[in-house]
């Protein structure tokens, strides 16, 4: 729920820092005026700004199914799916494919395209973090570096959500940014006359992008003034890892790493990778 400030309210809050994960006033992806731009950025082809490229993902899939060492017949959850593009191209390699998202116009979407397709994928409108299922995959991913945007206490829920829904020995796999990545801080600002990606009218947009390098942190913070003089925070929260803090995280949570890559095409990881994929064996 998108819940509108006070700009007096806002210029309050942009004084100080917040508190690494601190929540902002919405989400981008349950936002109701911003969900089907980010829809549509989901389905463009030539942008990677909500998913990966087409041609990228097909090197995914090739490299995830032989990673987790999938078969045709299979059954493989991807978690935080959007409109399926990777749900699809895994059901047309023979794999029995469920898909969760919290975004009602991606499942909506994915739904649509499956019935076209006759994929059979099973699509669940849901907050993977409510995954509720014992033993019932073979198989997980969770792609596009989602799993750094999370507070420690959610990351864990969804790492032990994951390990419950995994039969013993299933995989998991993953990708998340790397502790070399740049950080670059600094302030901007948008002005636009009519509708844009964060509203349907005149609006302002303020961005700012902060370091936390104690906490392995980064915030890339927005605040939409709209035209009736009313502003929404965003906050999207970036975790760091290295190789050591994702192997302790995943054995505090009932896992083992079998593999790390320097991203999810599987090239090899140097210690200059800006992003980290793994893939982890359920104990």
């Amino acid at each position: 729920m998108r819940e509108n400030r006070p700009v007096e309210h806002v210029i309050r809050r942009l004084c100080g820092r917040p508190e690494p994960f601190a929540g902002g006033d919405a989400e981008l992806w349950t936002d109701p005026l911003i969900a089907p731009k980010l829809l549509a950025a989901h389905l463009d082809p030539g942008t990677d700004a909500a998913s990966r490229r087409p041609e990228t993902i097909v090197h995914e899939v090739e490299w995830l199914v032989e990673a987790l060492g999938l078969r045709p017949g299979d059954r493989i959850l991807d978690l935080g799916c959007g409109p399926g593009l990777y749900c699809e191209a895994l059901a047309a390699r023979g794999l029995a494919v469920t898909g969760i998202d919290a975004s009602g116009g991606s499942i909506e979407h994915a739904r649509r395209i499956a019935a076209r397709t006759g994929s059979g994928i099973r699509y669940v409108e849901a907050d993977y973090r409510n995954l509720d299922e014992e033993g019932a995959y073979d198989a997980a991913i969770l792609v596009y570096l989602d799993l750094g945007v999370l507070a420690d206490r959610d990351r864990r829920l969804v790492l032990a959500n994951v390990q419950r829904a995994l039969s013993p020995g299933g995989r998991f796999a993953f990708d998340v940014v790397g502790d070399t990545a740049p950080r670059d801080e600094g302030t901007s600002w948008l002005a636009t006359e009519g509708a844009g990606f964060w509203r349907p009218g005149a609006h302002l947009v303020l961005e700012r992008r902060v370091d936390y390098p104690d906490d392995r942190v980064f915030l890339t913070e927005h605040v939409v003034l709209d035209e009736h003089g009313e502003a929404t925070v965003y906050r999207i929260w970036e975790q760091r890892f290295t190789r050591k803090s994702i192997g302790r995280l995943l054995a505090e949570t009932g896992f083992e790493v079998e593999h790390f890559a320097a991203d999810l095409t599987g090239t090899p990881w140097q210690p200059a990778s800006e992003t980290l994929a793994v893939v982890a064996r359920r104990l």
